[in-house]
């Protein structure tokens, strides 16, 4: 069975979140620990700045235990629920509902945000590379990528991916009313970041710098979108001159402290600041934001103030619903039929397993053919006949009409012919050979 727990920007807050991300280098050791608990068949883990989730596919029906104390274990903090919205667990279609929406950027807090489909591929590529991910979740993953292209470039969500851009820049007039003498320092080279940009430069943004933790990636960010590159260590330099700090690392540590820019004011002309931090794990200090010169905006700020015009989201939300919930049904017709193709090679298996045993106990130049006929039909039989007879104690006779559609047993009782033998003596059958 499917299960997922999720650990998102809807049920839990900020501070919560960030103590259970897992970054690039921590999850190939986190699948494989996950991979070894009982029962556990498949795993994936999708770790962002908006959600931890975990995916488990297992032949235990309840093991959320297992996954919560794993994820406590494995980053040595307790996540007992403070509060009934902490965490959640879905199983079976609800999860795999959920993750189609996800990479679809229906759940997002940026509806329509774009990064989440190429954190969903890094994740599966990963899971991928530790042997972590089977035939199931391969194909819920790949029919959730394929919903959130449909989603992107047949709805109008899609068309709400600079939103993030779009709130920074009105939050920076609000601030500084004119943008054109102002210089923006911009952290991590994600999607995100290459729209941030793309706003600055609308807006009139005179000098724009790109730090990545890969300076190769700056340089290369940086010819694309015609800003400056740096490296991470020259960050503390340009605070000297920046005055807008955006931030969407996958760092573990604070990229920025509150030192840092103790030390920056002391030397510059301006000491009015504002400083964006989309990281989880944050990037920048939270305690800048005591700082009566700087204005420090994290996801959950940014959440409380995002644009909050229900009939649009609604109306977006709606279109990208039909699509997800057909490709949930894809997901779902695909599932049903792997599942019955398992049940009928176990079937085979199991009367080829009886009759193969039957005939190493006899002799072919003593074969009774209808002796054994009845004897190899009397063991297939067997147990299947023990099932009938309990279900036909319970009011719900579905179990016993299914069993007649299979075998077209109805057909047998108007006098059709049927190669399915009849029990004629109740005696016999229980003392079979």
């Amino acid at each position: 069975m499917l299960s997922v727990l999720t650990i998102n920007h809807n049920n839990s807050d900020i501070s919560f979140l960030e103590s259970f991300t897992f970054n690039k280098d921590s999850l190939p050791m986190a699948l494989k620990q996950l991979k070894k608990i009982n029962g556990v068949e498949e795993c994936f883990i999708l770790s962002t700045c908006n959600r931890v989730e975990v995916y488990v596919s297992s032949k235990n029906k309840n093991i959320d235990s297992e996954i919560i104390k794993f994820i406590s274990d494995f980053h040595q903090i307790s996540i007992t629920k403070k509060a009934p919205t902490t965490y959640q667990f879905m199983y079976g279609k609800d999860a795999a509902y959920h993750l189609i929406k996800v990479a679809s950027g229906s759940d997002s807090m940026l509806l329509g945000e774009p990064q989440i489909i190429n954190q969903i591929k890094e994740s599966y590529k990963i899971a991928s590379s530790v042997q972590s991910i089977g035939k199931s979740l391969h194909k819920l993953i790949q029919v959730s990528l394929f919903a959130a292209k449909r989603v992107r470039s047949e709805t109008s969500l899609g068309s709400r991916v600079d939103s993030i851009g779009s709130l920074v820049i009105k939050l920076s007039k609000n601030l500084f009313q004119d943008l054109s003498n102002r210089s923006a320092l911009v952290l991590g080279t994600g999607e995100i970041s290459q729209i941030l940009i793309s706003n600055l430069k609308n807006a009139g943004v005179s000098e724009i710098l790109i730090a990545s933790r890969d300076i190769k990636n700056a340089i290369t960010f940086a010819d694309k979108n015609n800003c400056r590159p740096i490296s991470m260590e020259e960050i503390k330099e340009h605070l000297l001159t920046a005055d807008i700090v955006f931030s969407s690392t996958g760092s573990p540590d604070f990229l920025i402290n509150k030192e840092d820019i103790e030390i920056a004011l002391d030397d510059r002309k301006d000491s009015l600041m504002f400083f964006i931090d989309i990281a989880v794990p944050r990037d920048i200090d939270p305690r800048i934001g005591d700082i009566d010169s700087c204005y420090l905006y994290n996801l959950d700020d940014l959440k409380s103030i995002i644009d909050n015009d229900l009939s649009e989201n609604n109306k977006n939300l709606e279109e990208a619903s039909l699509i997800i919930e057909s490709s949930l049904n894809n997901y779902t017709k695909w599932e049903n039929s792997d599942n019955v193709k398992d049940i009928i090679t176990r079937m085979r298996k199991a009367v080829e397993s009886i009759v193969e045993k039957e005939f190493k106990n006899v002799s072919l130049e003593e074969v009774d053919r209808s002796l054994i006929a009845k004897r190899i039909s009397n063991k297939i039989l067997h147990m299947p006949t023990q099932n009938i007879k309990n279900e036909a104690n319970l009011e719900n006779n579905l179990y016993l009409s299914a069993l007649s559609e299979i075998f077209n047993l109805d057909k047998d009782k108007e006098g059709d012919d049927s190669n399915i033998f009849k029990i004629e003596d109740e005696k016999t059958f229980k003392n079979r050979n």
